[in-house]
């Protein structure tokens, strides 16, 4: 099977989560570099779903087979939904948070959203979700994870993504809720 991304990191972290929720079965978890795909994929869609699907469809078309993908961001209630689908290119946590700089404690409220969409034929295909909500921090805490982690205060935890270990990440974390219902569905296909 193959997952849609070039980032080791991210391989790795995706193959431990699927062979965890798949118990006793193992997958072999191909990404772009081994199989050849060096295309650029552009995600112009409007979702992250739709995102999801372009990237998954581009290596299915490419390989034949059975390929996912997945898009995932940081929505923030104040920023109506922002920055979204344009996580990525947003400008990362500084401008964060400046932009929230004066918004009160109890309107920081945000999730990390995640859709995992999975190309199994020409005529196949299955899209999953997974969310995790909490609150922006005012300054960054912890070290650890990437991106919006050490700003994204988890309560239920009481601490911020960047302070999680990542055995307790993964399983709370968007990706991780998206991708046991992933598990759950990929199963019906492969085995």
């Amino acid at each position: 099977m193959v997952f849609a991304s070039a980032n080791a990191g991210k391989i790795e972290e995706m193959k431990l989560l699927i062979n965890k929720y798949l118990n006793n079965y193992e997958i072999e978890l191909l990404g772009l570099k081994d199989v050849g795909f060096t295309g650029e994929i552009i995600e112009d869609g409007a979702s992250f779903e739709a995102n999801a699907e372009i990237k998954a469809r581009a290596v299915y078309e490419h390989t034949g087979l059975i390929c996912f993908a997945d898009d995932s961001g940081l929505c923030v209630d104040y920023l109506n939904g922002g920055p979204g689908i344009l996580t990525a290119r947003y400008g990362g946590m500084d401008k964060l948070l400046h932009e929230l700089k004066d918004v009160p404690d109890g309107k920081r409220s945000a999730h990390f959203y995640c859709a995992v969409y999975c190309v199994v034929s020409g005529s196949e295909s299955f899209c999953v979700t997974g969310r995790c909500d909490g609150v922006i921090t005012r300054e960054r805490v912890g070290d650890g994870g990437f991106g919006y982690d050490p700003v994204f205060y988890y309560e239920p935890a009481g601490k911020t993504f960047a302070e999680l270990d990542s055995g307790e990440k993964n399983k709370i974390s968007h990706r991780a809720r998206a991708l046991e219902l992933f598990a759950g569905e990929i199963v019906k296909y492969i085995y």
